[in-house]
């Protein structure tokens, strides 16, 4: 199915009159009341109006289908892409080449970009009409963090997209990463002074309560989220410009709401049966994916007490991970019912867009790098360990973070099949303040690495913006010479369809880019000397 922005905006349009013919009340402008204060007959009206947008796009944001069969667009957007650069996951499918041999495959590479604004940008722009319409400018500003939310997966995938022209046109030229992270700055700050003068205004009243799937119209979490999700996008630009970083994360630091701390204010998505991850390696095709070699090599290595929080036993009661790149004709060893190598334990899974483990791992890194973070480099990293040892309900953590001698593992093929190759890296955990930047910086991120899984979207991102955690080489790259062993994957390319459908801004996006539109083709972001 070919989808492109003629569809989405045709569809906008239809929505949008089905919409307003329900019924919108009108001339909310004239009011004359303080324009963060809420009636009680525009709270009323929240709900019916705008709820069912709201919840689609925060069902984008991390899109799943919840139900058995149902999250193949799961496992072709993050999956069979993310996951598996990032090292969290090994393609098992039998089929070669596939994304673990950095082999591109349009029908999957194309899915981030498709559903995205499909589902993300379409609700959003129906959700930001209408509340603009009616006046609602604490809508607008959360439906703003909800979009930011969704498509900075997109750009963090392939760089350039569509974003200052859409819904505008049905042509739209795409705009430059580089803009695109300033527009995303500019508008979380807009959106956050916004929703909190809302709260001061309205103490304690929810936006949409019945149908936030994630903080159940809580404001203040709202905020914290909002806090957190700059201080994430400020350090990926720390590379391209340390000064927008530094500015945009010790903003969020200083906000009176601050940002997520405790497990208890994580953005994680409600009334959900299963993960996807739990789907795809129960029910779809006989499990395509099992655990990566890389997680072997670190939980192994580390004897990590959350090691069987994340995975599952082989049948001599170990953890055996699978490496990238296979070429196997002999797949059923590697199938976690054969009994040799670990599926992941996504029965326990949460769809969690960020936790509080992945802020304290911020806030250590501004620290690391003499920015305002609240806290010493070494206080905040050790905090990020515990709080994920909480989250996961494992314990030992006390312990853990003051091993100084455990390092990463070799990795041994249980399959038989001898893929075994030696560690990725030799690094610690035990912080240590005399080591370097770069030591400190490596062993930050890979505690951040173990911390996050499994959301790929932002392993694969942090992994190419710093390098770190250091993983192993695929065992065979079919990429053609257009990927580099040791640097993997940079990008995806841009949707095959968009070079018919929408010529011209397409041709926007190769020149932002700034490279050939392949996956070797750094992201603006991705400025790291290596």
């Amino acid at each position: 199915m070919n989808i492109n922005m003629n569809t989405i905006i045709k569809g906008i349009a239809a929505l949008s009159l089905a919409a307003f013919a329900a019924g919108c009340t009108k001339n909310f402008e004239d009011y004359n009341t303080n324009k963060h204060q809420a009636t009680e007959e525009q709270m009323a009206t929240d709900d019916n109006l705008f709820g069912a947008f709201f919840q689609q796009i925060e069902r984008s944001v991390i899109i799943y289908r919840d139900g058995k069969y149902l999250d193949s667009d799961y496992q072709i957007m993050y999956n069979l892409a993310a996951e598996t650069y990032c090292g969290y996951m090994a393609p098992t499918l039998g089929a070669v080449p596939s994304t673990g041999n950095f082999y591109d495959k349009d029908g999957w590479t194309r899915s981030m970009y498709v559903n995205k604004f499909t589902y993300g940008m379409n609700a959003w722009l129906l959700l930001d009409e209408t509340a603009k319409e009616a006046g609602l400018s604490h809508i607008v500003a959360l439906g703003n963090v909800l979009k930011i939310a969704t498509m900075h997966q997109v750009t963090d995938y392939q760089g350039p997209m569509p974003y200052s022209q859409v819904g505008k046109t049905l042509t739209p030229d795409y705009d430059s990463q580089e803009s695109i992270y300033r527009s995303f700055l500019a508008e979380l700050d807009e959106a956050i002074s916004t929703l909190e003068a809302f709260e001061s205004a309205n103490p304690g009243a929810a936006i949409m309560p019945d149908f936030d799937i994630v903080y159940g119209g809580n404001v203040a979490k709202w905020i914290r989220f909002a806090n957190s999700l700059r201080l994430r996008l400020a350090m990926r630009c720390v590379y391209a410009d340390e000064a927008l970083a530094q500015a945009e994360a010790e903003k969020s630091l200083a906000s009176a709401y601050g940002v997520i701390t405790d497990n208890a204010d994580n953005a994680v998505v409600s009334g959900v049966e299963h993960h996807p991850l739990y789907e795809i390696n129960v029910n779809f095709n006989d499990a395509d994916t099992q655990m990566n070699a890389d997680m072997d090599c670190y939980l192994n290595g580390y004897d990590d007490p959350r090691t069987f929080k994340i995975a599952k036993a082989a049948s001599d009661g170990k953890f055996h991970g699978v490496r990238n790149g296979l070429t196997t004709t002999v797949w059923d060893v590697y199938k976690n019912k054969a009994g040799k190598v670990s599926a992941p334990n996504a029965t326990i899974y949460n769809i969690t867009w960020i936790n509080a483990a992945e802020v304290y791992f911020l806030r250590a890194e501004g620290a690391l790098r003499g920015w305002s973070m609240g806290g010493t480099a070494k206080d905040l990293y050790e905090e990020g360990i515990r709080t994920s040892f909480s989250e996961w309900g494992a314990t030992g953590a006390d312990s853990y973070v003051a091993n100084s001698t455990a390092k990463p593992a070799a990795f041994v093929d249980n399959s038989g099949q001898n893929n075994g190759t030696s560690a990725p890296s030799a690094i610690t955990i035990a912080w240590n303040d005399n080591d370097s930047f770069e030591t400190s910086l490596e062993r930050l991120m890979t505690q951040k690495w173990i911390a996050m899984f499994p959301n790929g979207c932002e392993a694969w991102a942090e992994y190419r913006r710093t390098g770190y955690p250091k993983l192993l080489r695929v065992v065979s790259n079919m990429s053609n010479g257009v990927v580099d062993d040791d640097l993997q994957i940079r990008r995806v390319p841009f949707p095959i369809s968009e070079y018919s459908t929408n010529p011209s801004g397409v041709a926007a996006g190769v020149a932002a880019l700034g490279g050939l539109d392949n996956s070797g083709t750094k992201l603006w972001w991705d400025q790291k000397p290596r």
